[in-house]
Parts: structure tokens; sequence; C-alpha cells
């Protein structure tokens, strides 16, 4: 009987880990969330373990440069952990937290850490308060490591996720093309868009404070235990961009709803992340601006409705964040 390729991957990093960390398999759940990636919940004889199979689809490992990124990336929370940071321990052989098993597939693993997800928009004070506090260490980690010359690989000269005007026009008129046989409500979307586009001026466009940042610290990223924060997880994106675009996303996801945002919990948000690091007042409102015009083009999209549950919350942040442009000073701008 041929095994099929989810029970080869399982029998390989049984394999792995047994002759470099003689740890026995015991059983092994597979996560089913996320894209292509295969994922396990794994029990050995030593504890819980985290296993990742980075599947072919979805990343470009056959490119040596793009799998130095993810290394990078993990290497990043590798010094986050260290630091005493809430996050998994990745598994180094080598000095390396990336791995390849014997069919050819690239793979991490990883401590399993305990704690549950909050739903997007649902995330309360007390723990946006520790999530600020959490996202403030990670920077400050990261900042001294890149300081003195230790962790992740020296960053390129520009930064990932930089606003330009020129490309945020033409990739909106690519996709108002695409809309024709779209609802109202897509096109709506589409045309809001549009004109907070041309209402941004030159200073929308500056470029925010650059660093190492997690770029993908949303809900589904997060594990809570009570009012405390658990671990943040999935480090792959961990590029050289703006730190603050971790906070706008961690407010957009944290605490926006359809009523609009909970002003409480972002001041809480806001409170933590001042416990540890400094943030001149406006900072949160500017992160959420810039990271709506980098965001809105990937997830406004034509077929936006009929995608599956992950982008439909994204799209909907966006379109929410849109409707309540004109109040964001107002709303935000003191915090």
């Amino acid at each position: 009987m041929l095994l099929t390729t989810e029970d080869q991957l399982v029998n390989e990093i049984a394999d792995w880990l047994k002759k470099h960390f003689s740890a026995e398999l015991l059983s092994a759940e597979r996560v089913r969330r996320g894209l292509l990636n295969e994922k396990w919940i794994v029990e050995t004889n030593k504890g819980w373990l985290f296993a990742k199979s980075y599947h072919p689809e979805r990343f470009k490992m056959h490119d040596p440069e793009f799998r130095g990124k993810i290394e990078n990336a993990l290497q990043l929370q590798l010094l986050f952990y260290q630091s005493g940071g809430p996050c998994p321990e990745p598994l180094t052989l080598d000095g390396r937290c990336m791995h390849i098993l014997p069919c050819g597939r690239y793979m991490t693993v990883m401590t399993c850490c305990p704690g549950a997800m909050v739903p997007a928009g649902m995330i309360g004070e007390h723990r946006m308060h520790a999530l600020g506090r959490a996202a403030a260490d990670m920077h400050t980690v990261w900042d001294s490591a890149m300081a003195s010359g230790l962790g992740a690989a020296v960053p390129p000269e520009e930064p990932v996720w930089q606003l330009s005007r020129e490309e945020l026009e033409r990739t909106w008129e690519v996709s108002w093309e695409a809309t024709r046989d779209s609802s109202e409500r897509v096109r709506n979307a589409l045309q809001l868009q549009k004109a907070i586009v041309d209402s941004l001026g030159d200073d929308d466009f500056k470029p925010l404070t650059a660093g190492w940042a997690h770029l993908d610290l949303w809900a589904d990223n997060l594990l809570f235990e009570g009012d405390a924060l658990a671990a943040i997880v999935d480090f792959d994106r961990a590029r050289y961009s703006f730190p603050a675009l971790d906070l706008g996303r961690a407010v957009l996801s944290g605490t926006l709803s359809e009523r609009g945002f909970r002003k409480d919990a972002v001041v809480a948000f806001t409170e933590g992340y001042r416990s540890v690091r400094q943030l001149p007042p406006g900072s949160i409102l500017r992160a959420i601006k810039y990271d709506w015009c980098i965001e809105s083009l990937w997830w406004i999209q034509p077929s936006f409705e009929s995608s599956s549950v992950v982008p439909v919350r994204f799209a909907e942040e966006m379109i929410h964040t849109a409707e309540r442009w004109e109040q964001l000073d107002t709303l935000l701008g003191d915090i």
C-alpha cells in the first residue's frame, strides 16, 4: 500500500525527531488552518510540538533567496523567545530553524504553546494591553539585535511594503476594470477606495520608521490564557519593514467590528506598547491609515465576496475603515 503524501511527511518528521532529538512521536493531529502548508500538533515522549511543512505551491521554496527570508523570520522568532517573549521556541539544528526532509520538503518544528484564539474584533482591553506590551518588547528585542549585529541577516536597503501613489492608482484601475460583473457592494467599496486614494497628500506617503516587523499580527496568530497573552505565532512573514504596521494590523484585527473601533481597546493597546517603548501621539492613527493603504489593494478585490472566511474578514476591515475614514482623526488622532 502506497503512503499518502501526508503519511509520508508525518513518518519523515517522526524519523527526524527521533534522529536529532531522541523524541518518539506518539501522535500527530493535523491542523487545518491557513493555506496549503501542512501543520500538525505532535505529541512526543518529550512533550508537545508544532510541525509545519512548507508546501511548494504556497511558498517559493525552490528559491534559495526566499528560503533565506523564511529562515531569517524564524531566527527573529528564536530571538524573541530567547528574550523571554511569548512565542514558540523553534528547534534548531546546526543553528538553523528550517530543516529539509528526505522527500525534499522544507519544514520547521517548534514548541507547542497553550492558549486559545479570540475572534477578530472581540479582543478585550486587558488582552489588547498585553498584546501592546508584547509587541513593544518584540520590536525592542529586534532593534537591539540589529544594532549589535546579531540575529537575522542584514536587511535590504529598501524596507518592504512602501507606499507608492503610482502603484495605488495603477492597482486600483486594474481592479475597477474587473468589476463589471461584480455586485453593487463591491463596486461601491472600490469607488470609496478610489476617493480615499485621491484624497491622500504627500505626507501620507512618507515612509514610517523602518525596522523588523512581524507583519501578520492578527487575531488568528494570537493565543490567550485568560487576560494574558500566551503566544504570538506564525512569524513567517517577518521582514525588514515598518514596525508601525504591526500596530495598525493588531488594532484593525483586535478592535474593529461592524460598529467601528472600540476606542477603549485601542487605548489599552497603546498604553501597553508605551509601557515599554515610546510612541508619539497620533502614531496609531497613522499606522492604521498606512496599513489600510497597503492592504486595501489586496483585500478589496472584485471577487472578495466569494472568498474564504479569512480574506472576507480582511476585506470587511478595509471597508469598515474606509466608511469611517473622515472620522478617524477625531476618534483616534489623540491616542
